[in-house]
């Protein structure tokens, strides 16, 4: 936004348009006066120098005592960029026939101290377009200012046309886009430093409709309300609303009341492809048939609609001026300073009154008439949508449900006998089978201990071996001294 207090977008306004020059050097649209008339830039050998103030800009920064060089790095940099056109005679000398000069211009001051940056009045410009040199032998200079925080109302007058010098200026506007003021008979010339495309502006144009999605689907998006949001022109704007309404189905884009308005045609219509977009084959059909006496009620009311929406609009607008009017006539009053003055208000007041409570009468019909024809438009959308549908009887519902029991039960059955022959068949092993099984289980359960006992590993294994052989030594060792008694008795 051009009254933006961050220095990074006015830094990212000023390459935009200087990289949008850039490619504009080769485009044979891009035609200047020069000595040989006015003529496309394509055809001269160009001369390109290009410079900034950054040295300028670091000694303000020194004088402020503002060193810092993240904030220089998101500074604008003033920059120029001086195109010199030449013809080349004998192969050998140029002579100059043209010069082009775009110059950069912010508020750097302003954005180091952080302060709102105000644009540029015709004082200002008037500095700017002195301190530009003169082209050398009197040439036809084409002159292009572009300030990133815009111009005042007064500044445009400065734009324009002489023998010697034609005079541009480009700022950027509150909606995103490029406002570009020339003189008006060097319009199209002046259009084409426009840095914004046109595939740009209609993107805006796009991200405006969704953001309006509200009035979109209940009264309807007259191009005028939109081209004002947008900066754009209202040709444009109906063109967008024609390809926006083919992209769309259910959308329609029809001129009511002298403007194109936007407008849903109908829900039904966006989910079944009817009403006035239908094709013209379903369209035949339906005539034949003599079925679409509905799709074209619903689009006969929903146009209704929006063209009775359009006038509740206006009718609101006119009641906020009335009001605005009224406070102003109120402000007046306070400040009369004699019984005349304020009789002639009362007057004025009491008249500004009734044509308030007409106002407010006209929208108490209207909203009335939006209200039964929305009603009436919805009743048709239900019944629409309930013979589109194509619903099952309750006889093939019935039907449907007994086969769908008896694929249940077969489906039950399966699995039951799945079951019972997976429970019978298992998987036995023989004798050796089980033997080997058996030692390679101790041999895993043996790995799985060993880690866990660390450097005892080796006293830890034959533990093991020994504890089976435990629970035979109780019985052996009685056995031993019941046989020792009696030898040892005798010699006794």
């Amino acid at each position: 936004m051009p009254n933006s207090a961050d220095p990074s977008v006015h830094r990212q306004r000023e390459q935009e348009f200087v990289d949008h020059l850039t490619r504009l050097l080769s485009d044979d649209r891009l035609r200047i006066d020069t000595t040989q008339g006015r003529r496309p830039v394509t055809v001269f050998t160009k001369d390109v120098n290009t410079t900034d103030q950054a040295v300028e800009l670091k000694r303000l920064m020194t004088q402020m005592n503002l060193p810092d060089r993240e904030l220089e790095k998101t500074m604008p940099v003033g920059q120029s960029v001086d195109v010199l056109l030449s013809r080349t005679r004998f192969w050998i000398f140029n002579t100059p026939v043209g010069r082009l000069k775009a110059v950069c211009i912010s508020p750097t001051a302003q954005l180091l101290k952080g302060e709102d940056p105000s644009p540029l009045n015709p004082q200002q410009v008037s500095d700017v377009l002195r301190q530009i040199p003169p082209a050398l032998r009197d040439i036809p200079s084409t002159l292009v200012i572009m300030s990133t925080s815009g111009f005042t109302i007064e500044a445009h007058e400065a734009a324009e046309r002489r023998t010697d010098r034609t005079v541009i200026l480009v700022e950027p506007n509150q909606a995103g886009g490029w406002n570009v003021w020339g003189p008006p008979e060097t319009k199209a010339l002046a259009d084409l430093f426009d840095p914004e495309g046109e595939q740009e502006k209609r993107q805006r144009v796009r991200d405006a409709i969704e953001s309006s999605k509200v009035e979109l689907f209940s009264s309807g998006l007259a191009t005028d309300k939109l081209a004002s949001q947008t900066r754009l022109t209202v040709p444009f704007v109906e063109a967008e609303f024609k390809a926006f309404a083919r992209d769309n189905p259910g959308m329609v884009a029809k001129r009511l009341d002298g403007k194109m308005v936007l407008f849903r045609e109908s829900a039904v219509g966006a989910a079944t492809g009817g009403g006035l977009q239908m094709p013209f084959v379903e369209k035949m059909k339906a005539l034949f048939a003599r079925k679409g006496e509905t799709e074209k009620k619903i689009a006969f009311l929903a146009e209704r609609r929006a063209a009775l929406s359009q006038q509740r609009d206006m009718a609101y607008e006119e009641m906020n001026s009335l009001e605005g009017r009224e406070e102003e006539l109120r402000r007046q009053f306070k400040e009369a300073g004699n019984d005349i003055a304020k009789r002639r208000i009362t007057s004025q007041l009491l008249q500004l009154r009734k044509d308030l409570e007409r106002r407010q009468q006209l929208l108490s019909v209207l909203n009335q008439q939006v209200n039964v024809v929305s009603t009436h438009l919805h009743n048709l959308e239900l019944l629409k949508q309930g013979k589109s549908a194509n619903l099952p009887d309750s006889e093939e519902m019935a039907a449907d449900a007994a086969a769908a029991e008896d694929v249940l039960a077969d489906l039950q059955a399966s699995s039951e006998l799945a079951d019972s022959v997976a429970g019978s068949v298992h998987g036995g092993m023989s004798a050796e089978e089980q033997a080997l099984f058996d030692e390679l289980e101790r041999g895993s359960a043996a790995k799985e201990s060993a880690p866990e006992t660390g450097g005892a590993a080796p006293a830890q294994k034959e533990a093991p071996a020994a504890t089976p052989p435990q629970p035979a030594a109780p019985v052996k060792a009685p056995a031993a001294p019941a046989q020792r008694r009696p030898s040892e008795a005798e010699p006794g």
